[in-house]
């Protein structure tokens, strides 16, 4: 949701300003509303950084003070964006914060909007992950869309995916006199999120709660194989009625039969009812291992090109192994497909190719406990 500003358009900064005394700036990279965000150079270290500076004149309160409460509280949590400095202006208020790669949406465009299986489900636990970190530390993000998804850009972090953008979130706990309770659901709410990707909870304007943001994330995923059934639509009214009206096995038509637990899941969970990151988990997993799949094989957009006939053996050779699955009415094939950038894979050696095992990036402990206790 675009804010409304004062002031005419956003923060401009020029290149070569140095904030802080610290951040100096080398690039801008987006804008949008009362806030921009800018490549920034520290110039102690040479290193680069992300900084977002948002004006002082926001009606409706600072969307930038809330994003920086919600890192502060990630501080420390893993595959997640740094805080690394904070500080206000007289005319705009500014965060600097770790700096991040190529969102999703931009890879699946790159990727002629449709990515493998085996892409799917590893950004699958990437943000299942990121949101269970959120949502331990008292926050829902309620906007959680590929625009907000981003690699990492340095080693072991280009292979994962981050959340960013918190400006849509919001706390779901109070902390009084050292006491943490859930804050009470409302029972109608102003819209917030994005209309292609939000619950139809979020569509009937109640409150969002943990479930709200694990319906986005399986419309994100549903998205990776194969149009949205109502991406053609515009109104909100009318896309939530397609919502609605969309079965699971339509909706998952192109994805691993085994998916169709998820949306069960999602169903029995309320406001107040923590959701079984660990039995979503173990769903995602539970296909790389079937079929194979590592979790540091190349991604689709790191697939090199090749000629069309031995991009044709590859995808026959794949094809002989992953057949097609039938759900159980038999009405319906759920495939398992490899479109999407299609190309050689060039796989680098990993421990497993050395008589060892992969080193996990997760483990099943990772998302069973409960930090925050509800």
């Amino acid at each position: 949701m675009p804010l409304k500003c004062e002031e005419p358009g956003p923060v401009q900064l020029p290149l070569g300003k140095v904030i802080g005394k610290r951040w100096k700036i080398i690039q801008k990279l987006g804008q949008g509303g009362c806030g921009a965000v800018f490549m920034v150079e520290d110039v102690r270290t040479q290193s680069k950084a992300a900084l977002k500076a948002e004006s002082n004149f926001v009606a409706g309160g600072s969307v930038l003070k809330l994003e920086a409460q919600v890192l502060q509280r990630m501080k420390g949590k893993k595959f997640v964006a740094q805080l690394l400095h904070a500080g206000r202006k007289e005319r705009y208020c500014y965060m600097v914060m770790t700096l991040l790669g190529l969102s999703v949406e931009k890879l699946f465009h790159r990727c002629h909007k449709e990515f493998t299986v085996s892409t799917q489900v590893r950004i699958g636990i990437h943000v299942l992950f990121g949101i269970k970190q959120l949502h331990e530390v008292g926050y829902v993000h309620r906007d959680v869309k590929p625009a907000n998804l981003a690699l990492g850009l340095k080693g072991r972090e280009t292979k994962i995916v981050h959340m960013l953008d918190f400006g849509l979130a919001r706390e779901y706990i109070t902390r009084t006199n050292g006491r943490v309770e859930m804050r009470r659901e409302r029972e109608k709410t102003l819209f917030r999120g994005t209309t292609r990707y939000c619950s139809l909870n979020t569509h009937a304007r109640n409150e969002q709660g943990r479930p709200d943001d694990l319906w986005s994330l399986l419309y994100v995923l549903a998205e990776m194989r194969g149009r949205l059934p109502w991406s053609h639509l515009r109104e909100k009214k009318d896309i939530g009625k397609s919502k609605a009206a969309t079965s699971d096995i339509r909706l998952l038509a192109k994805c691993p039969v085994q998916m169709l637990d998820l949306p069960k899941h999602l169903r029995q969970l309320g406001y107040y009812t923590r959701p079984d990151y660990l039995l979503i988990y173990r769903c995602l997993s539970g296909i790389l291992t079937t079929y194979g799949f590592k979790f540091m094989d190349p991604y689709d957009w790191e697939t090199r090109m090749e000629s069309p006939k031995s991009k044709k053996s590859k995808i026959t050779t794949v094809f002989s192994k992953i057949r097609s699955i039938e759900d159980t009415s038999g009405e319906k094939t759920l495939e398992v497909g490899t479109s999407g950038c299609k190309g050689t894979v060039e796989t680098e050696p990993t421990a497993e190719d050395n008589n060892g095992e992969e080193e996990p990036l997760y483990k099943e402990e990772d998302f069973a406990k409960n930090e925050i206790g509800f």
